[in-house]
């Protein structure tokens, strides 16, 4: 019997704190590029929100690959309320929050995927890289973002709680993004 995505993290005694965390983000960043950049359904957001709270659930089995290891037990497990392939979509998006970009060469699971959903997965599993490296220090600092784009960029205002979060984390992962958007990524405050 398949588990929702929240009794898999208890089960495996995940870091539910921080997977809360990047979903939060993860949906900010996803809201403030649709319908103004981007044209996302309701159903791709929930692939993203599995993908965020999971995405770290491969730290159970090892840390220096879990994003690997993230990806196979998702697929393992299953997800209640998604089928076979969108679990694997999925978990192409949790396998893609750090390490290589995903390769249809190289990685048989994201090349299995028909090719708009090989999109998706470039494009959502690159929302969650700028969250999960957003969450670095932790600490629960973004209240909102929005999204503007010109010729050349895509700009993402962030409103704070008090102080800048440090984006160096973010600024490092956002090459998928920028790779996938064919556009710079731009952070500013406001």
């Amino acid at each position: 019997m398949t588990k929702t995505s929240d009794e898999i993290l208890k089960e495996k005694n995940a870091d539910i704190e921080h997977a809360k965390q990047i979903e939060n983000y993860s949906i900010k960043i996803f809201d403030a590029l649709n319908n103004n950049i981007c044209s996302f359904t309701q159903r791709q957001k929930e692939y993203l929100i599995e993908a965020s709270k999971l995405h770290d659930i491969g730290y159970f089995i090892e840390k220096k690959s879990h994003h690997k290891h993230s990806m196979k037990m998702i697929i393992e497990e299953g997800l209640q309320g998604f089928d076979d392939y969108e679990t694997k979509i999925i978990a192409n998006i949790a396998r893609y929050h750090r390490g290589s970009s995903p390769n249809p060469e190289k990685h048989e699971i994201f090349a299995s995927l028909k090719d708009n959903d090989k999109l998706i997965v470039k494009e959502l599993a690159s929302i969650l890289r700028l969250a999960d490296g957003m969450d670095k220090p932790h600490k629960n600092l973004i209240l909102r973002m929005r999204a503007q784009q010109n010729d050349t960029s895509i700009n993402l205002y962030i409103k704070t709680i008090g102080f800048k979060p440090n984006l160096k984390m973010a600024d490092k992962k956002k090459d998928l993004f920028e790779e996938t958007f064919k556009k710079k990524l731009v952070f500013l405050f406001e």
